[in-house]
């Protein structure tokens, strides 16, 4: 059970640095387009993200049920 919290923790701290990143200061100044296409960068992120928390369930399910 432990293991889903340890990949469900990793998955939010890397949406939350991923927002960090995308929402800088420094990263409006160098591309100033991200924000216009917001909702596209947002949904590719998101779905990343889904795909990767529920392989990572699989393959936790896998390990725990050998």
């Amino acid at each position: 059970m432990w293991i889903y919290i340890v990949v469900i923790g990793i998955a939010l701290l890397a949406a939350v640095g991923t927002f960090w990143v995308g929402f800088s200061a420094e990263n409006k100044k160098r591309n100033p387009e991200y924000e216009h296409r917001t909702k596209k960068n947002l949904s590719k992120l998101t779905s990343m993200y889904v795909v990767t928390v529920v392989l990572a369930i699989i393959i936790c399910v896998a390990v725990y049920l050998k």
